[in-house]
């Protein structure tokens, strides 16, 4: 992940970065069980209830992984620079010759008309590169308010947000704009949070980190119960996993809070990592890649004993995220050494 994506502008705290870490395998965990697979409905339910379980639980843990990368960046603070746009641009448009060329030698037939349209992002994908990249526009803006706006003033804007969220988008569809939390408003609610946890930490965020994680994982039992429940039932219950959940949000935070106090020295490993996690989302959520990993799960879900469904899913996770950090290992060699060609010119 480039530094603006994933990393504070002038230190890599290592406890961090392993939530970095952590919040990418979270994002392909989660690509792999309601994006791959269906949502188990009354009938698998009730026929499977153990399977079933197992996948609300599975998307309980995992469902936070997008608000935790908003609040990451919220944490410590975008600083927009021309270079890490640029870096940034670079990125897509490496990974997306990269998607490409793969596609070019094992499956040539997804190199359809509309290849440079979805190369340059004309289509619907990358929905999360967007709704970051508009709001890393916006940053100085929202920096300037935390920075210059009272405690009080950025409570009152929090508070009448979060409100407003949660009655017109997630206990109704009375707007088409937050649209369950993918989308910009949606992120910049998050990162003005995240700024507001770090700057005035209040006594419910300064429980010890057991208590955090504690508050995560009830988080993470009371969706999984609820959806259970809702399924065994008939119900729908979408809206539990949507990212304006209160409870996915409260989840978020609190398994930020629980990495922000733990305490781990400079590690280079868990750095070396990080920086290039951003590299696993652009692999597995490629218009032209991302379906292989999705039609490998399914079929593994549909013709597989369940533990072997679980190991091959687990193996191509760990297979896509170290394999996506060492491409983007190469992106960053050429990286630097097209800026010393641009320095010498």
């Amino acid at each position: 992940m480039n530094r603006t994506l994933n990393a504070p502008a002038k230190r890599r705290d290592s406890n961090m970065e392993l939530l970095r870490i952590v919040a990418m395998l979270l994002v392909l965990i989660v690509h792999a069980n309601f994006r791959a697979l269906p949502v188990p409905g009354k009938a698998f339910t009730l026929a499977h209830p153990s399977s079933a379980f197992l996948m609300f639980l599975t998307e309980g843990f995992s469902i936070v992984a997008v608000n935790l990368f908003v609040l990451l960046s919220g944490w410590y603070g975008i600083r927009l620079r021309a270079n890490r746009m640029a870096e940034l641009g670079f990125q897509l448009l490496f990974f997306g010759l990269f998607a490409i060329g793969c596609c070019a030698v094992f499956a040539p037939q997804e190199l359809t008309h509309d290849v440079w349209q979805r190369l340059f992002l004309f289509d619907g994908g990358y929905w999360f590169v967007k709704a970051y990249v508009a709001l890393m526009l916006f940053s100085p803006a929202l920096n300037a308010f935390v920075e210059h706006a009272s405690r009080k003033q950025v409570e009152a804007v929090l508070v009448g947000y979060f409100a407003f969220q949660l009655v017109y988008d997630w206990l109704s569809p009375g707007t088409k704009w937050i649209v369950s939390g993918y989308s910009l408003p949606s992120f910049m609610a998050l990162y003005l949070l995240a700024r507001y946890m770090r700057l005035y930490p209040i006594k419910c965020w300064q429980w010890s980190r057991w208590a955090d994680l504690g508050i995560y994982l009830g988080m993470v039992g009371m969706l999984t119960v609820g959806m259970f429940l809702f399924k065994m039932h008939g119900m729908k219950g979408g809206k539990w996993y949507f990212y304006t959940c209160p409870l996915v949000i409260i989840g978020a935070m609190h398994l930020l809070l629980f990495f922000s106090k733990i305490r781990i020295a400079h590690n280079r490993c868990i750095n070396w990592l990080a920086i290039s996690a951003f590299a696993c989302y652009l692999t597995q959520s490629s218009s032209f890649l991302g379906q292989f990993y999705d039609q490998s799960i399914r079929g593994w879900f549909a013709n597989e004993p369940r533990g072997s469904f679980v190991l091959h899913t687990a193996l191509l996770i760990a297979a896509v995220f170290l394999g996506s950090i060492l491409v983007d290992k190469v992106r960053i060699i050429l990286w630097k050494g097209l800026l010393r060609l641009f320095k010498r010119g």
